[in-house]
C-alpha cells in the first residue's frame, strides 16, 4: 500500500474564505454529506484513540464518544497493512510530520475496501497527539431526494 510522509503544514499560507462567507462548520457539514468522512485524534500520552461517527461506520464499529477499542479497530484492517499503520503513527510522533496512507479494511462482505487516512502531528496548547481524517475511496454516496407532491397542472 502507498505511504507518503510530509512536513507539517506550518509554512503553507492559510486560504482565505472571508470573501466567500463560508464557515468551518459549514465546510465540515458539506464534506460529511459527500461521503463517509470521519475525524479522529490519538492522545500520545494515554494512547487513546477518539473518532467521529463516520470513522466508526467505516470500520463497522458501534459508536461511542469515548476511546475506540483499538484492538477491535485494528482487527478490521488487512493483516498486511497493520504494520504500516503502526509505523506511520510512530514516525509521525517521532518526527512531527504529516502523512497520507491507503490501506484495506474488511468490508464485512468477505472482501476489503480501500480507505485513506490523512493526519499530522500536533503539539500545541490543545495537547500533543495526532489528528486526522479517514474516508473510503469507493464511497457510499449520501443522496438526498425530494418528492414533489404538488398536483400537476
Amino acid at each position: 500500500m502507498s505511504l507518503r510522509f510530509e512536513q507539517p503544514v506550518v509554512d503553507k499560507i492559510t486560504q482565505s474564505r472571508a470573501h466567500i462567507g463560508i464557515t468551518d462548520a459549514e465546510i465540515v457539514q458539506m464534506v460529511a454529506a459527500y461521503r463517509l468522512f470521519g475525524f479522529w485524534r490519538i492522545d500520545i500520552e494515554t494512547g487513546h484513540f477518539f473518532a467521529s461517527e463516520d470513522v466508526h461506520a467505516i470500520f463497522d464499529l458501534p459508536y461511542s464518544d469515548g476511546p475506540v477499542n483499538l484492538a477491535e479497530l485494528m482487527s478490521r484492517i488487512h493483516t498486511e497493512d497493520r504494520s504500516l499503520i503502526a509505523q506511520t503513527f510512530e514516525e509521525a510522533s517521532l518526527h512531527g510530520v504529516g502523512f497520507h496512507f491507503v490501506y484495506r479494511v474488511d468490508n464485512r462482505l468477505g472482501g476489503y475496501k480501500l480507505v485513506r487516512s490523512i493526519g499530522r502531528f500536533r503539539d500545541d496548547a490543545s495537547g500533543g497527539g495526532i489528528v486526522g481524517v479517514t474516508y473510503e475511496f469507493v464511497e457510499k454516496l449520501r443522496v438526498v431526494g425530494f418528492e414533489d407532491h404538488a398536483a400537476r397542472r
